[in-house]
C-alpha cells in the first residue's frame, strides 16, 4: 500500500503555497518533511488531512481518493498529531486518548470493547500506563506530546502525520519520541510523514527526506544525499560542517564557527 499524491496543490483563497507536488509514501518508511520557517510545510499537512479546502490535484492511499472522502472515513487513514502547545481542558490521558476513536463510534458516542482495547494498546505503546488517570494540565511538555501521539495511534491508520513534534522537548523525550516512531514504521507498519526543524534528528532517524522549498519539493532522497554542506547553505543560509556518527555512521551536522 502506498500513499500517491499527484499533481497537488494548497493554499489560502487564491493563493497557492504549495503548486503540482507529486510523490509517493511507503509503508514502514519514515519521511522527513524539512524546509525553512514559511517554505509550507503545515500547509502541506493541513492539505493532504483535509483541513484545506482550497486544494487541487488528487491524494490516493490504496486506489482511494481521501478528497471523496467523509470525515469519518478519511480519519481512518489518515491521522495527524501535531506540536503540543500545553493542552488544557478538563481530560484525563485516557480521555484524550478515546478522542482518537471517534470516527468508530455510534452516533450517541458510545465506546465499544473495541474501542477500549485500541486506547489500552496505545497507551502502552507510548509508554503512558502510569499516566491514564493523570488530567492532560498536570504532564509536561514531552508526555503531552506522547498522549497526542496515543490519540493518533488510538485512530488506527495506516497513514500518520506529524507536525514537528519534537519542538520544545528536551533531548530525552526527543530520543524517546522518535524511538517510538520508528518502531511505528517497522514494526507496526506505518507509513509516516514528519515535518522537522532538527536536521540531526531526521539524519538519524529518517528513511528519506524531502526539502520544501520554493513552492514545491526541491528535493527528495536519502538522508545523506539530500542534507549535505551545499544544501544547508542555499536553502538555510547556515554554514555547517558535517561528518559520520561514530555509532549510526549516519551523517551529524555541527554548525560552522
Amino acid at each position: 500500500m502506498t500513499l500517491s499524491i499527484k499533481k497537488f496543490s494548497v493554499g489560502y483563497g487564491d493563493n497557492y503555497i504549495l503548486s503540482d507536488i507529486n510523490c509517493e509514501f511507503e509503508v514502514g518508511k519514515i519521511v522527513g518533511m524539512i524546509g525553512p520557517n514559511g517554505a509550507g510545510k503545515s500547509t502541506f499537512i493541513r492539505g493532504i488531512s483535509g483541513v484545506l479546502k482550497d486544494i487541487s490535484g488528487h491524494i490516493n492511499f490504496d486506489g482511494k481518493n481521501l478528497f471523496e472522502m467523509d470525515n469519518a472515513e478519511r480519519a481512518r487513514v489518515i491521522s495527524v498529531i501535531p506540536q503540543a502547545r500545553q493542552l488544557g481542558g478538563a481530560f484525563s490521558v485516557y480521555q484524550v486518548v478515546m478522542m482518537g476513536r471517534t470516527a468508530y463510534m455510534n452516533f450517541l458516542g458510545q465506546p465499544s470493547k473495541d474501542d477500549e482495547l485500541a486506547v489500552q494498546k496505545a497507551i502502552e505503546m507510548t509508554n503512558l500506563g502510569d499516566f491514564a488517570e493523570r488530567m492532560i494540565a498536570e504532564l509536561s511538555g514531552g508526555e503531552q506530546q506522547r498522549v497526542l501521539l496515543a490519540r493518533a495511534l488510538a485512530q488506527e491508520t495506516p497513514v500518520m502525520i506529524l507536525d514537528e513534534p519534537t519542538n520544545h522537548l528536551d533531548l530525552s523525550s526527543q530520543i524517546e519520541f522518535m524511538k517510538i516512531i520508528k518502531n511505528l514504521a517497522e514494526v507496526e507498519g506505518k507509513i509516516i510523514v514528519l515535518a522537522e526543524h532538527d536536521l540531526n534528528l531526521v539524519n538519524q532517524f529518517a528513511d528519506r527526506v524531502l526539502v520544501i522549498h520554493d513552492g514545491g519539493i526541491y528535493l527528495d532522497g536519502s538522508p545523506e544525499n539530500v542534507i549535505t554542506v551545499e544544501m544547508v547553505k542555499e536553502i538555510y543560509k547556515a554554514d555547517v560542517l558535517i561528518t559520520e556518527h561514530p555509532e549510526t555512521k549516519k551523517p551529524i551536522l555541527f554548525p560552522k564557527i
